[in-house]
Parts: structure tokens; sequence; C-alpha cells
């Protein structure tokens, strides 16, 4: 596990004391794309998988791990349960190779939004989507009502953000870089 957090965050030394790695990054405008980017970079060259999980996610399966690693031992994007939606990851976990053949985890220009949108499309397209239901790793938002909306939620979930961001999906979509992230995993398979 690393911590990814912002240089500036005010709980910074929180999780330092955790005694876990720590990703540092500087990032305008908040949302996890980028820093979500700048960490797969570099844990990709280190580990098998990469994944991301938030702050608001809690692990209710024991062994979720070994789970994870089993459905990612045919290389492809897993998720489990998150109790809001089964369609798309709300957390993900990536085989480091389809990281580094693409050169990115999260969507390049989205912030926050629509990020698992693009997991979904590569995952499906490739036939490499395994959704485990029996791992429930619970997304405490307040979407669900298990979480109370704050200024954090506020600001990433914000109309503007929905419009940036999906206006970079679907141009990602409409211009073919999709297709063509799609051939290039495809290949490296």
């Amino acid at each position: 596990m690393v911590f990814v957090v912002d240089a500036d965050d005010d709980t910074f030394i929180g999780y330092v004391k955790q005694q876990v790695p720590v990703a540092t990054y500087k990032h305008e405008g908040g949302g996890m794309g980028p820093p979500l980017n700048v960490a797969s970079a570099e844990y990709s060259q280190l580990h098998d998988i990469v994944g991301f999980v938030g702050d608001d996610h809690r692990f209710r399966t024991q062994a979720w791990d070994a789970a994870i690693t089993k459905a990612l031992e045919t290389p492809g994007f897993a998720y489990g349960d998150d109790r809001i939606r089964h369609d798309i990851p709300s957390q993900v976990f990536i085989s480091s190779g389809i990281v580094r053949t693409l050169g990115w985890m999260s969507l390049p220009g989205a912030k926050h939004l629509y990020l698992d949108d693009a997991w979904r499309v590569l995952a499906q397209v490739v036939d490499r989507y395994f959704y485990l239901p029996d791992v429930v790793i619970e997304h405490c938002h307040p979407i669900a009502g298990t979480a109370e909306m704050d200024e954090g939620y506020a600001r990433v979930n914000a109309h503007s953000m929905y419009l940036h961001d999906s206006r970079v999906f679907n141009e990602w979509v409409s211009s073919g870089r999709a297709a063509m992230d799609i051939e290039t995993i495809r290949a490296s398979l």
C-alpha cells in the first residue's frame, strides 16, 4: 500500500506516521486522476499489480488481496463490490503491464470523474474485466448515504468537474484515442 497525498495536505504528517510509503504530488484543481498517474508511473515498475482505493473505501472482505491477485493471474482489470454500483469500478486493480504499456493509469486530462468509465471501456472491449462480487470494498459516499457531503466531496463532484471530465472522456472516445489505447493493450497481452 502507498498513500498518494497532496504535498499541501494539512493532514500529511498523519499519513507519514502510518509507516506506509507515501508518494507526494503537487496538483492544482483537485481530483485523483493526475496523482494516480504520478504514483502508478513509479509503482507499476516495481509491482505486478497497481490499484486505486480511495480514502472513502472500506475493505469488508478478508483476503481481498488474494482474490484480486488470483483474478489478475490473467492480465486485466479487477474490482470488488462497492455496495453502490456494480457496472463500474469505483476502486480498481490493474495489471502493471497494462499501465506501463498505456503510459497511464487514469485517463489523461480527466481530474476525478469518468476515470471508472475509461477503465470499464478498456477492460470490457479487451475482455479482461473481472468483477469480484464476493470481494466487498465498500465505497462510503454521500450518494449511498454512508458519508456526509463535505467540502471535498462537493469540490470533486461539482457541476464544473462533471462538465470538464465528461468532455475529456467523450473526446477520448470520439477522437479514436480510446480505440488506439484498446489496440495497444491487445497487442501487449
